[in-house]
């Protein structure tokens, strides 16, 4: 099993270095800066921003807001669970509920920067 789970993070990690040479490099105050303009905090884009890059362990990968965590990063549902949870105990917010997600998969269908903020900013009303 183990592995498996080390040609898995192989092949995923040549797929990442792939995309990250097809396009330019964004630095994380120009990801932050992209959020901020579309109404997010910029404490919560902050905190997403590093935990996302912590959460796929490649320092060299320029992330972007739009990419969908699920498909780009190979983060699977119950590691995005985990990632949304270590986002919202960092902004001390109460960890999302299964409604919370379920309500907001009505309006957003990717699972990305944006789909995080969102949530993050419907947790703090």
């Amino acid at each position: 099993m183990l592995i498996l789970s080390n040609v898995q993070n192989k092949r995923n990690e040549k797929k990442l270095r792939k995309l990250n040479e097809s396009r330019p490099n964004l630095t994380r105050t120009e990801y932050i800066n992209r959020l901020v303009k579309n109404g997010f905090n910029k404490r919560h884009v902050e905190i997403v921003h590093d935990e996302i890059r912590e959460f796929i362990q490649m320092d060299d990968f320029s992330i972007y807001p739009e990419d969908d965590i699920h498909k780009i990063y190979g983060i699977e549902d119950l590691d995005d669970i985990e990632l949304i949870d270590t986002i919202c105990e960092k902004l001390n917010l109460r960890k999302a509920e299964q409604k919370d997600c379920e309500e907001l998969n009505k309006r957003m269908k990717i699972f990305n920067a944006e789909y995080i903020l969102t949530l993050t900013k419907e947790l703090t009303e």
